[in-house]
């Protein structure tokens, strides 16, 4: 059965698909949303335009996962949660390949640039970030 998603939704995940990591750009404040969101969260614009990512970013804080993490996030061990931001856009998402041992000591050197990647699980792809 395939998951109906709102229209925004559907394209961000089917660029994802075409190796794309796209946001979103307000044509009246130059705000850029990633993930796309329907309406500017700077301005409450609904006209957006698509644009191509980058991918380059900061890591501005690092949270280690809880035990409510679960286990849809074991393919993506190691890791630790991150507060990031990518091109103006500040967003909380997966930092891979880090333990969090490792999380302790890149703590102090905050921030640190790291790079958006598409990482594929189970039937669809999603975006994660790694130190760069």
């Amino acid at each position: 059965m395939a998951i109906k998603m709102e229209r925004i939704v559907q394209r961000y995940y089917e660029e994802l698909e075409n190796g794309k990591i796209m946001g979103r750009k307000c044509p009246a404040c130059g705000a850029i949303q990633f993930p796309p969101r329907i309406a500017c969260t700077s301005c409450g614009n609904f006209e957006q335009e698509w644009i191509e990512m980058s991918g380059n970013a900061m890591l501005t804080d690092i949270t280690l996962p809880s035990r409510m993490t679960g286990p849809s996030t074991e393919v993506f061990q190691p890791f630790v949660m991150g507060c990031f931001e990518m091109e103006g856009s500040e967003l909380n998402g997966i930092l891979r390949n880090i333990s969090s041992e490792e999380a302790e000591g890149l703590k102090e050197r905050l921030p640190l640039p790291v790079k958006a990647c598409i990482f594929q699980i189970e039937n669809m792809k999603t975006v994660v970030f790694e130190l760069v």
